[in-house]
């Protein structure tokens, strides 16, 4: 975000605006090229790692099913609402005042979540992995590509969960209210007890 940031904010690293009534613009050089683009490969990375990966994280911090429940609840009530904010008054200000104090903005934001993250890093409970998650990723995908061509539906038996363990937590049926359970790839991907 700082780098973005710096796209907008530094003269050099911003291409030169275009002439009034110009037919051709100047282009940027491959420096302001690379600079953005690093950038927003960075950024993606950032939000791509962090929002899923902090949500099993906080349901990490409960036992009770309910408890888990309403952190979810609240966990996406307040991202879709940063959402909302982020599409409407972030664009706000990036259209009418600047792009360096938007971006700003979001920097400031980003950094108070994160030293509030931080803040309670001693209080959170760190569950230690089980095996590979990579492992289980290549297993249910190298079971789907064999499976192909495999009939389906399949019955609760034949769902693959992991370890004993997972199996063990995963023990009820999945419910009817799932709209999208009969995914081509989950016909594929469910049967892999023989795959792995």
């Amino acid at each position: 975000m700082i780098l973005l940031t710096l796209t907008a904010t530094i003269h050099s690293l911003k291409p030169l605006p275009c002439a009034m009534g110009a037919f051709k613009c100047p282009t940027p050089s491959k420096l302001q090229f690379a600079v953005l683009y690093i950038a927003l490969a960075l950024a993606s990375l950032g939000v791509g790692g962090t929002r899923f990966t902090i949500a099993t994280m906080g349901d990490d911090q409960f036992d009770n099913a309910k408890d888990q429940g309403i952190f979810f609840n609240w966990y996406f009530l307040a991202l879709y609402v940063a959402n909302c904010v982020s599409l409407t008054a972030i664009i706000h200000i990036q259209d009418n005042v600047s792009w360096g104090l938007a971006l700003g903005i979001c920097i400031v934001v980003n950094a108070t979540a994160l030293v509030l993250f931080l803040s309670g890093k001693r209080f959170y409970r760190r569950i230690k992995p089980k095996g590979s998650p990579f492992l289980s990723i290549l297993c249910v995908i190298f079971a789907a590509i064999q499976k192909r061509n495999a009939p389906g539906p399949f019955g609760s038996q034949d769902y693959y969960y992991g370890s004993v363990e997972t199996r063990n937590i995963f023990k009820n049926d999945p419910s009817k209210s799932f709209r999208y359970y009969s995914f081509h790839f989950k016909y594929k991907s469910k049967n892999l007890k023989y795959a792995c």
